[in-house]
């Protein structure tokens, strides 16, 4: 389990327990979460404890001129889904009349957000404008075959997990909470900043984020 745990997290894997069950497991041990820890230090990472043991990520100790790159890749990564991905679950809280922000554990069922939008004529028009560009670009007209893809995109990108193959179910995973985290971070990070005339500059305090 140690191979196949490090390996999840030097993927950028978000490890909990809707995601990866038995790494999140593995993880929780303390003494097999100090010996992954004390590998990735040799390689220049380590793993970052998401909300007190709600998720595992594995971030860079200190930025260098090696890792700037990843860094950045990162950073426009997070930059393409998050404003989509917050326009999606602020569609879905309303079709499914949920009154908390949705987070990890938290179900999707595609029947009921379908029901919630097909006779709404607004969340018909922000579901249209949301596959109309971005991330969730799609040709299909179909609202059931646009909730479909939209899911599926967040599925393969790590943000909810299938309950089963074939099915419409899916569950919030951990990695939605960590985006939030990241957003304020860059937020309050101006040398983070993806858009600048100038040249990125990073500080090594700010490596725990990534």
């Amino acid at each position: 389990m140690f191979q196949t745990t490090v390996e999840l997290l030097l993927q950028g894997h978000t490890i909990c327990q809707v995601s990866q069950p038995d790494a999140y497991r593995y993880l929780s041990e303390q003494s097999l979460f100090e010996k992954v820890n004390d590998y990735l230090r040799l390689i220049n990472r380590k793993v970052k404890v998401i909300e007190d043991g709600l998720a595992f990520v594995a971030c860079y100790c200190t930025i260098e001129e090696e890792n700037r790159t990843d860094i950045r890749q990162q950073l426009r990564q997070v930059r393409d889904i998050f404003r989509p991905l917050v326009n999606f679950l602020d569609l879905a809280m309303t079709a499914l009349v949920h009154d908390c922000a949705m987070r990890a554990g938290d179900t999707i069922r595609l029947s009921e957000l379908l029901r919630g939008i097909e006779h709404e004529p607004t969340l018909k028009q922000q579901l249209a404008l949301l596959t109309n560009k971005g991330i969730f670009k799609t040709s299909r007209n179909d609202i059931s075959e646009q909730l479909n893809f939209i899911l599926k995109k967040l599925d393969e990108a790590g943000y909810v997990q299938r309950l089963e193959t074939g099915s419409t179910i899916y569950q919030i995973t951990a990695k939605m909470n960590y985006i939030h985290e990241l957003i304020d971070f860059i937020n309050d990070s101006e040398s983070l900043k993806l858009e600048t005339q100038n040249n990125h500059i990073f500080d090594d305090s700010q490596s725990e984020m990534f």
